[in-house]
């Protein structure tokens, strides 16, 4: 079998440019993902569309995807969006935000936000939210605050009061707009919550955009709202902002009294929040100078400094180090590219930036012998020294991939659900972290893992007496 190499990506660019498809069809068909995928854009641009409905027949994904964005670009926008919803049934997140997107263009606003809302939460899913109201003259823009015009909230208002779930799930959708706008409409959302009533998929919508440093005013705002005793159903709302705003013992008490009337989810809550075990260190960007977006991540060669990347609020981008025993703030790097890829740390401890050419979709292990590959819905794992694939692992959700220093574990995360550690010989889950995770890195030692969590722009410091141990850990 063909092994993805440490270029797939590029050399499945560079094929593509030359339009070389017998070559992309080939590795394609021996398990590299970037040359399917390319494979997919060429045969939609040459209108080769017998073999693309093969190809999606057989169960390729990229081509289901080419082949729809073919009908849409063809004005088949319909039949484009049925041959989209199998994947986007499937749970995909980029083709539940397109099929989205289809049906709102066809007027179907209820199955537009159906669909968006079976897609993972996204800081930037209310903007298309925003436009399809626009686009059918229900945004109001008056006095320069941005609105859906009260008449029509008032009747959506009236239809959940009927029973309607489509009003129910638009009105959801306008709290999360109020809940989320550059100007805070917390009042009103609060009204809109009293209809609503509860509700956990607006729940986890409401905490997900009250995430990160720059929203510690809204969350205490947020948090006086919430208390209102109108607002019962969303007081667990309120313990996990208090939870982001490290008011814990307060968080546990609200939570306390909501299981104790009968809350499942809030016991549900209660149980993790009082089973998780802490990291032994958290760093939480917003409260040191230079806070960053960080986009990187990594360990010092002697373990001792920590370095995140990223870019500030004005814009710049910078490093910034950490001392890894106590989380102190040692000093800020200036960066000369505008969106850092990697960092590198010289064996005398200081850094240079390096150009990060991978496509996140491979990783080689420190020894060279393993390669993780994301190939769809599945990890896989290569042997680079057999030439062959050691195991698949049902990953739906990996979205950044780090290996320990001895090779034989990979840790992946999502984003949005616990960080998992696999053994690399066998594919077995052998330990679980139980936080939120974007970016992720070893220390030299491997008794350390570092996670990085763009929610709540902290990081968090995990400590690994044997990663091959299977057991649970929490934040």
């Amino acid at each position: 079998m063909h092994t993805v190499g440490r270029n797939s990506y590029q050399t499945a660019k560079l094929l593509a440019r030359a339009g070389r498809i017998d070559e992309l069809r080939v590795r394609a068909d021996t398990g590299d993902v970037h040359a399917a995928r390319q494979l997919a854009i060429l045969l939609s641009r040459a209108d080769r569309l017998a073999e693309l409905r093969d190809r999606m027949a057989a169960g390729d994904n990229f081509a289901r995807r080419a082949y729809s964005d073919w009908l849409v670009r063809h004005r088949r926008i319909p039949e484009g969006v049925d041959v989209l919803r199998p994947l986007a049934a499937a749970g995909d997140p980029g083709a539940l935000q397109r099929l989205a997107r289809l049906l709102a263009g066809l007027g179907h606003l209820e199955q537009a936000l159906t669909a968006l809302a079976q897609a993972p939460p996204d800081r930037l899913d209310g903007t298309p939210v925003e436009g399809w109201f626009d686009s059918r003259g229900l945004i109001d823009r008056g006095r320069g605050r941005v609105g859906v015009r009260r008449e029509y909230v008032d009747a959506l208002r009236r239809r959940v009061a009927a029973g309607d779930a489509g009003a129910r799930l638009q009105l959801s959708w306008i709290v999360v707009l109020w809940w989320q706008s550059f100007e805070p409409r917390l009042g009103d959302a609060a009204a809109l919550l009293a209809d609503i009533g509860p509700d956990d998929w607006l729940h986890e919508r409401l905490v997900h955009r009250s995430r990160g440093w720059r929203r510690e005013e809204f969350r205490a705002a947020a948090i006086d709202v919430l208390a209102s005793a109108e607002l019962k159903a969303y007081h667990r709302t309120r313990a996990a902002l208090l939870m982001l705003q490290n008011q814990r013992e307060a968080a546990i008490s609200q939570l306390r009294s909501l299981s104790a009337d009968g809350d499942q989810y809030a016991q549900r809550d209660l149980t993790a929040v009082l089973a998780a075990e802490l990291p032994r260190l958290e760093i939480k960007v917003g409260d040191h100078p230079n806070p960053i977006f960080m986009y990187g991540i990594g360990f010092s060669p002697d373990g001792t400094a920590l370095a995140a990347w990223g870019r500030s609020t004005s814009g710049s981008a910078h490093v910034v180090v950490w001392a890894a025993a106590s989380g102190t703030q040692r000093y800020v790097q200036n960066l000369s590219w505008r969106w850092p890829g990697s960092m590198v740390f010289r064996p005398d401890g200081t850094l240079h930036e390096s150009r990060d050419e991978s496509s996140g979709h491979s990783l080689l292990a420190p020894d060279g012998t393993v390669r993780a590959v994301r190939a769809g819905r599945r990890l896989r794992l290569h042997s680079t020294v057999t030439d062959g694939v050691i195991v698949e692992i049902p990953a739906p959700s990996v979205g950044t991939m780090a290996f320990h220093p001895d090779s034989t574990v990979l840790a992946t995360c999502s984003g949005t659900t616990d960080v998992q550690l696999w053994h690399t010989a066998t594919g077995t889950l052998t330990r679980t972290i139980a936080t939120s995770a974007h970016r992720l890195a070893f220390s030299p030692d491997g008794t350390t893992l570092a996670t990085v969590d763009s929610f709540d722009d902290a990081i968090r410091l995990w400590s690994l007496s044997d990663p091959h141990l299977s057991c649970t850990v929490g934040p």
